[in-house]
């Protein structure tokens, strides 16, 4: 009876320099299947000469992972003191219903992109009812030229879909 051959590679012998740059391959993090392929031999001899001298990766100190586009734009609103409404802080006594309409917009984005949902629903419903009172006054056709776009208008629109608010 004959057995089945193992897939083994040949016995492959490494010199020092050969090793102490497996060593260092390994320790950045090169697995052995790649080194065993680069360098020949298997992956088991590399893994007990690991073993042996002691250079395992688990020793090694951990990276930070990268952060989220949404987590580091939430850490450069804490360090920069920008609070999501800002531009409705920002607004000023005499300022017309186009710019308060449009500042409680960013507001609610703001609040949306912040995580404060139930904040972000009072602007919208502010921002929809100053777009019905600006429409009722006429205000809308008047200033054209300082008014809204229409791409303004679609993102207004889809804002207070999102929201579940009548516009």
């Amino acid at each position: 009876m004959t057995e089945a051959p193992l897939n083994r590679l040949p016995y492959c012998r490494h010199s020092e320099d050969d090793w102490r740059e497996i060593e260092a391959l390994y320790r950045a993090g090169a697995t052995a299947k790649s080194l065993a392929a680069r360098f020949g031999g298997c992956e088991r001899q590399i893994y007990r000469r690991a073993q042996e001298g002691g250079w395992l990766r688990k020793h090694r100190k951990t990276t930070r992972r990268a952060m989220t586009p949404k987590a580091a734009e939430a850490k450069a609103r804490k360090i920069s003191g920008v609070k999501a409404d800002a531009p409705v802080r920002a607004l000023k006594a005499d300022a017309d219903l186009s710019d308060a309409t449009r500042a409680a917009v960013r507001t609610t984005v703001g609040m949306l992109r912040d995580g404060h949902a139930a904040r972000a629903y009072a602007y919208g419903r502010l921002a929809a009812l100053m777009l019905r009172l600006d429409r009722a006054l006429g205000d809308f056709e008047a200033t054209a030229p300082g008014g809204r776009t229409p791409q303004q208008e679609a993102a207004l629109a889809a804002i207070l879909e999102r929201l579940g608010i009548e516009g």
